[in-house]
């Protein structure tokens, strides 16, 4: 009689602690994504050519979660000459591998990319192999929140150590007028 019990109560501890593992496994995003949450308006600023000199334009972040608990759906919105441009990205954070995939839609094409992501205080540094101008390159994208401001920079290194800018958003937090 009381073997069967402790059967029925080991089942239920090894049923238990399967789910405690797979929520940890699959859980949700990491803190600093959240982040992402919410409405920012602010710049977007382009480096133009191999100069100093910087393309600023308007621009808007929207993000909302994906209707699970490890990413987020953005709208990034930013004006150009021929009016405004926008793409749509899904950050889902890959909690198996410890990395970020990022699925993005710019004019009709889908690009998917892997980011490695490293903490560090107010910010987060993400990295990974890509190209520049047909040459190798690491590719560094730092989100970091300030209070009421969002900053996105992107930044390449082609192997020489030098850290070169290639675009950045400065945006603050959305506040709705009434």
């Amino acid at each position: 009689m009381i073997a069967p019990f402790l059967r029925a109560v080991a089942l239920s501890f090894y049923l238990w602690s399967g789910s405690l593992t797979h929520s940890f496994v699959y859980g949700q995003a990491p803190d600093w994504m959240f982040a992402l949450e919410g409405t920012y308006v602010g710049r977007f600023e382009l480096l133009e050519g191999s100069g100093e000199a910087m393309q600023t334009m308007d621009a808007r972040l929207d993000g909302k979660r994906s209707g699970v608990e490890d990413g987020f759906v953005l709208q990034f919105a930013r004006e150009s000459e021929d009016g405004i441009v926008k793409e749509a990205q899904m950050w889902s954070w890959n909690a198996s591998e410890g990395v970020l995939d990022v699925t993005a839609i710019q004019d009709m094409h889908r690009d998917e990319s892997r980011w490695f992501a490293a903490p560090k205080g107010p910010a987060v540094i993400l990295t990974r192999g890509g190209t520049v101008a047909g040459a190798a390159a690491i590719e560094r994208l730092r989100l970091e929140r300030l209070p009421g401001q969002l900053r996105l920079t992107k930044q390449y290194n082609l192997g020489d150590g030098e850290w070169t800018l290639q675009w950045r958003y400065i945006l603050d937090d959305y506040v709705a007028e009434d």
